[in-house]
């Protein structure tokens, strides 16, 4: 083979080498805006999903308005069982146990952890602070005042509530009334306010936030 020949080949094979490597980036690049493409279409996806797969529509005094249907949160007043004796702690099973026989309609029980109200305890001691002038009081009052504030950042009460499902407002009212009246020996229900609600459903969406 000659020189030249020799040359003509080198300069081919340099050509394929080239070509290859540019077909290679070229598929490189190719592929990862197509990576780039489908994760931007995965993260559409994921955040058209958040509200469709949350039930509740719109929040009403009386009642919160679902995809399907309507529901309503009660509380429900616990008692310190360990400060029973054993017939009272007998008969309140018993009723328990009645409600749970009887209303075979669809409700959820769920718990959560609410920081410590002191509202009330610190509406009197701010008002006994308003009636005196003696400078010991004013210091034991102050220390209660600075108390409550550790405990509403600090602590929390373990609250228990029940989700009542109807198909519409009038149902939801009679299986309220129904649940109320089969839980009024037992666990008595009461209502909750709009902002109580809505903190609710707050904690259940979020449940590694604090209010």
């Amino acid at each position: 083979m000659s020189q030249e020949d020799k040359m003509t080949s080198g300069e081919s094979h340099d050509k394929q080498t080239n070509r290859g490597s540019w077909t290679t980036k070229i598929k490189s690049v190719f592929q990862t805006k197509q990576r780039d493409k489908s994760s931007n279409i995965k993260k559409d996806k994921m955040l058209r999903q958040t509200p469709e797969i949350l039930p509740f529509m719109q929040m009403h005094d009386d009642y919160i308005l679902l995809k399907s249907g309507v529901m309503d949160i009660l509380q429900i007043q616990t008692k310190n069982i360990h400060a029973l004796n054993d017939t009272d702690l007998n008969v309140l099973l018993m009723n328990r146990t009645r409600f749970l026989r009887s209303y075979f309609r669809s409700y959820k029980e769920i718990i959560l952890n609410f920081p410590a109200n002191t509202e009330a305890q610190r509406t009197y001691w701010l008002k006994k602070r308003e009636q005196t002038a003696s400078p010991i009081r004013l210091e034991y009052i102050d220390q209660k005042l600075r108390e409550f504030d550790f405990l509403e950042g600090e602590r929390s009460n373990r609250e228990f509530f029940i989700f009542v499902y109807g198909d519409d407002k009038q149902e939801l009212t009679d299986r309220k009334n129904d649940a109320k009246q089969g839980m009024q020996q037992a666990f008595p229900l009461t209502e909750l306010t709009r902002t109580k609600k809505e903190q609710i459903l707050f904690l259940l969406n979020n449940q590694n936030t604090k209010l």
